[in-house]
């Protein structure tokens, strides 16, 4: 037999005993408020109010639940599905992965590690996940985006893209809903043409003002060409590390200005400039 091209993993031995998953009683589940937070806040309890309205079993995840040297279970994590799974009044058990420990430390010790371990989906996750799922306007986005010669990154991590790789999903979404799809459409191909074959990396400080700029002029976009040839000229003549200097020293100038607002401001000078100059040399 052909030897494995690769070696195997060096792993340290398993930590613990095996943990047995099993249906435990809502009125059996008790939480331990020296080391677990607080559900007394408004962000709780509308977490908690969410999941029980909208209860899924295909979206459950069993709760890990300690069993101390008394025989009574303690979570350790899903507090927000227990007390969910409670204000329904239609549930009486709930799967649970039980461990024992050794002391309430020891959970204690498990509720940290498992919450600094897990990893919060990114907007690109997120955003992949809503395309698979078939959501109308993720894959709406998505074909505007490949149809302007770009592609969703895999990451945020610029250093390994390729040209044309975006990941300012949350600033494609926004112009989506508030200009609309033709001039997002627009815009995302302004983005690929004033810097095609180039890594854009601040394809999220920029897509704002390019966005703004397009929806001022959609009209006269759709009617001549030649407006976004300008426009395109005129963003691919500064680099993009130049142009997000530019919106930096706008929002130092005024620091309550948000960098979307920011970058709207110096896309939106810049083209007045550049029409101002336009009309001059027409008259």
């Amino acid at each position: 037999m052909a030897r494995a091209a690769t070696s195997r993993l060096k792993v340290n031995p398993p930590l613990g005993l095996r943990p047995s998953l099993e249906n435990c009683r809502l009125g059996d589940l008790k939480v331990d408020a020296a080391y677990q937070r607080s559900i007394d806040n408004a962000s709780s309890k509308a977490l908690i109010r969410k999941i029980a309205m909208h209860w899924d079993w295909a979206l459950f995840h069993p709760l890990a639940v300690a069993r101390r040297a008394d025989g009574s279970l303690w979570v350790v994590d899903g507090q927000h599905r227990l007390e969910a799974a409670r204000a329904r009044r239609d549930l009486y058990d709930l799967p649970c992965v039980v461990s024992s420990y050794d002391s309430r430390a020891d959970e204690a010790a498990s509720f940290v590690a498992m919450n600094v371990q897990r990893r919060a989906l990114s907007k690109i996750d997120l955003f992949k996940a809503a395309v698979a799922a078939g959501d109308q306007e993720a894959t709406g986005i998505v074909s505007a985006i490949e149809a302007a010669g770009l592609s969703v990154a895999p990451h945020q991590n610029y250093v390994s893209w390729k040209p044309g790789m975006v990941s300012n999903i949350g600033g494609i979404e926004a112009s989506w809903r508030r200009h609309s799809e033709d001039v997002t459409r627009l815009a995302l191909r302004v983005l690929a043409d004033a810097w095609r074959g180039s890594v854009l990396r601040y394809a999220g400080s920029l897509f704002p003002g390019i966005a703004a700029v397009v929806a001022d002029e959609y009209g006269r976009f759709v009617v001549d060409d030649e407006f976004r040839v300008m426009l395109v000229e005129m963003i691919g003549a500064v680099t993009q590390e130049d142009w997000r200097g530019e919106i930096m020293r706008k929002r130092a100038d005024d620091p309550n200005l948000r960098f979307a607002a920011a970058s709207e401001v110096v896309l939106r000078e810049a083209w007045a400039e550049l029409l101002a100059e336009f009309m001059d040399e027409a008259a």
